[in-house]
């Protein structure tokens, strides 16, 4: 059993990417789960995973630390699934919870998925899911690989504060303009601050305009 864990499980919906586990592989831990649902005895279950990301959000590593499955095939194949996701949005909150003038307001918070700083360790939204009449929740915590923390730590404390506000702006103002629904109907606000971070402050304007930005042939969109 895992104490507790589904008491504490929410998931959240219409939150930008960058704090959740991404839609392909989302996609495809359903498959693991379709796959292996005959097999499966009860009706109700819970798996954790922790997650390995390096500085540019690429997973190093996913291992199972806990499950109620008892397959080891569909647990095998979700950590195949979460080895292969790209997290560029979360290295930032990786930074140790010591660090408060780094966090994220609590409002900013809520929008990017209800993120949970744990000094060195962030919980993304539990993602559920339901195959064969089995309904499954998915756990996912990802960690900084020391050489993500270290270059965390070197990082410009200017520029760190420079995206932070430039993140707010984006949060407060999320849906896409007319002229910019190809990248979907909100920003990916979490994907542009990790951009930001990992580009000396650089925001990526093309896919998350800030109020204002004109049609991108009429100004370069570039901060």
């Amino acid at each position: 059993m895992i104490p507790s864990m589904r008491s504490s499980v929410s998931v959240s919906t219409g939150v930008p990417e960058g704090r959740t586990v991404p839609a392909a592989t989302v996609s495809e831990l359903e498959a693991c789960a379709e796959h292996g649902a005959g097999r499966l005895k009860g009706t109700h279950y819970a798996i954790v995973f922790d997650v390995d990301v390096a500085e540019s959000g690429e997973v190093r590593e996913a291992k199972m630390r806990e499950s109620e499955l008892d397959d080891r095939e569909i647990e095998a194949c979700m950590e195949h699934a979460l080895s292969g996701m790209s997290l560029p949005g979360v290295v930032t909150p990786l930074r140790s919870s010591a660090s408060e003038s780094m966090m994220v307001s609590p409002h900013a918070r809520g929008l990017m998925g209800n993120v949970v700083v744990l000094g060195g360790a962030v919980s993304l939204v539990p993602v559920l899911i339901v195959a064969a009449g089995d309904t499954i929740v998915v756990v996912v915590t990802v960690h900084a690989v020391q050489e993500t923390a270290e270059a965390i730590h070197r990082r410009p404390r200017s520029v760190e504060k420079k995206c932070r506000a430039l993140l707010d702006e984006c949060l407060e103002d999320r849906r896409q303009p007319d002229w910019n629904k190809d990248f979907g109907e909100f920003k990916q606000c979490g994907e542009c601050f990790g951009y930001c971070i990992n580009h000396e402050g650089e925001w990526l304007r093309r896919n998350c305009p800030r109020p204002g930005d004109p049609p991108p042939n009429r100004v370069r969109m570039k901060e």
